[in-house]
């Protein structure tokens, strides 16, 4: 029985490092699910991860999608570019920016929130 387990172990393993080994061949392709609080969750500078929840989005390529990506921003009720924004949509009071170098955007709160707090604790406790 133990070896059962073993051997299913083994085979996922094999899998994952195929999975993971074949999306950096496909990284041109601008596509797939992505972590926001990744440092590259695109594998790829000529991609962006948009965010679709707080933490997981879907990877956009950057060239030619600036007017897109601004349209996509404004329609989101979460997404913001600065704490105005986030009055003006009605969605909070502060926003706070993504750690990551490459995200111009952050996320609507209620400054002084428990969510707040548990958004800007993720990325220390990732890094865990």
């Amino acid at each position: 029985m133990g070896f059962v387990s073993v051997a299913s172990l083994a085979l996922f393993l094999l899998a994952t490092s195929i999975m993971f080994s074949m999306k950096n061949i496909e990284v041109a392709a601008c596509s797939g699910a992505c972590s926001v609080f990744d440092t590259r969750p695109c594998g790829s500078s000529e991609c962006q991860c948009f965010p679709h929840g707080m933490i997981t989005g879907t990877c956009i390529s950057r060239s030619g999608l600036s007017s897109s990506m601004a349209k996509m921003i404004d329609e989101h009720p979460n997404l913001c570019e600065s704490d105005e924004e986030c009055i003006k949509k009605g969605t909070g009071n502060f926003c706070a920016p993504y750690p990551n170098y490459y995200m111009d955007y952050g996320w609507c709160f209620n400054s002084g929130s428990d969510e707040l707090k548990g958004f800007l604790a993720m990325p220390r406790a990732i890094s865990k």
